[in-house]
């Protein structure tokens, strides 16, 4: 069986929502080490452990929701989002329902290719399902837009929120039909991940 494959057989969703108590924003790569990971049941990293070749691929696969769209039964995105803030700065978000625990979460993910592709998740609203209020567009937009203006002006600190947002190509976050990349961009971007096989440890 393909790691992949093992990882999404064996995904544990409540301990994953239970990891994330008290989560507000962290390294994408330390979601996928310290939360996502973990919550894979007998995952080991025993042909991996010098490369981690398959923590860089869930990365881009649970920026752009694919990590949780492959798991139907468990997960559905609500709502997907992008903007582009600069040439190689961006965002991409979306709300993940967990389906049995009836539980939302609202999540962006900041890219900044210029700083070694580092990509920070921000986890901005925790909610029921039963909260409709909270999954209408405006209210999603806002909070999205209220996380960029709280980043942004904290890196320029002695700039206007208006002098900074006319520097931004597209800041608005626009709401998309899919966040997805194509599987021969991972084929070329991920081909060692793909390979690995699930390695069972007694």
């Amino acid at each position: 069986m393909k790691k992949i494959d093992h990882a999404y057989k064996n995904f544990d969703a409540d301990k994953f929502l239970k990891s994330l108590k008290g989560f507000e924003s962290e390294n994408l790569l330390h979601l996928v080490t310290d939360h996502i990971i973990p919550s894979i049941n007998n995952y080991n990293n025993t042909n991996d452990q010098d490369h981690g070749y398959f923590e860089q691929y869930l990365k881009d696969l649970i920026s752009t929701g694919e990590f949780f769209e492959n798991m139907k039964k468990g997960f559905e995105i609500l709502f997907k989002f992008e903007n582009q803030l600069r040439e190689k700065i961006w965002n991409t978000a979306y709300v993940l329902l967990f389906k049995k625990q009836k539980i939302c979460l609202l999540l962006n993910f900041e890219t900044v290719y210029s700083l070694a592709d580092t990509q920070i998740v921000f986890l901005l609203d925790k909610f029921n399902f039963s909260e409709k209020n909270k999954l209408e567009l405006d209210y999603l937009k806002n909070k999205l837009d209220q996380n960029v203006k709280e980043i942004w002006t904290e890196v320029y600190k002695k700039k206007s929120w208006e002098e900074i947002y006319k520097t931004f190509i597209s800041p608005e976050f626009t709401s998309v039909t899919s966040l997805k990349n194509s599987k021969k961009w991972y084929k070329e971007v991920h081909p060692e991940a793909l390979a690995l096989e699930h390695v069972e440890i007694n």
